[in-house]
């Protein structure tokens, strides 16, 4: 009897065994299945964050770029109203020199200002400013007539004399020419 009970005590344990490895077995397959979703599930948060990253790194390059679009703009518009105040100056020397008599124009001092003028007006192209040039037709929107002038022989509106210089800051026209021009007389 003894032997009945220690034989179905081991069938028991060896059942039990039996029974606690396939739980052990369900429960690692459990953990397994719960491991591999949370894999999956950390893979897609990782794809997002990626994508995510991405995005965030392209509208950071556009942003750097729109700034450094928009502080070149800034440094055009202030340079080019700055260049604007000198064209008085420009103006000033351009009749001091048709204005001047002969024998002041062969001084030293005469010489020397005329240097002045060039090198300033170097420094003043290299910022971008440029001297509009005048064809023979009339162009309003690079010109101002101060006089009209009637003449049948030449066509309407032809240039005759310039008066006052223009100057252009890069493609924007800051100061048109003054120019007179022809017109045909009514009748």
């Amino acid at each position: 009897m003894k032997k009945d009970l220690d034989s179905k005590k081991k069938t028991n344990e060896k059942n039990e065994v039996k029974v606690e490895k396939g739980q052990k077995v369900n429960n690692n397959e459990k953990k397994i299945k719960e491991l591999k979703e949370r894999i999956e599930e950390l893979e897609k948060q990782l794809k997002d964050f990626e994508n995510y990253a991405r995005i965030l790194k392209s509208q950071f390059e556009n942003y750097k770029k729109d700034v450094a679009k928009e502080k070149e703009q800034i440094t055009i518009s202030t340079t080019g109203r700055i260049v604007e105040k000198f064209i008085p100056i420009i103006d000033d020397f351009k009749r001091a020199f048709v204005n001047a008599e002969e024998e002041i124009k062969n001084t030293k001092f005469f010489k020397g200002i005329e240097l002045i003028y060039k090198n300033f007006m170097k420094v003043l192209k290299d910022l971008g400013l440029s001297e509009l040039s005048v064809g023979e037709k009339f162009d309003p929107f690079e010109q101002e007539a101060v006089e009209k002038i009637m003449d049948e022989e030449k066509e309407e509106y032809t240039i005759i004399e310039v008066v006052e210089d223009g100057y252009k800051f890069r493609d924007r026209v800051i100061k048109p020419a003054k120019v007179k021009v022809t017109v045909k007389p009514r009748r």
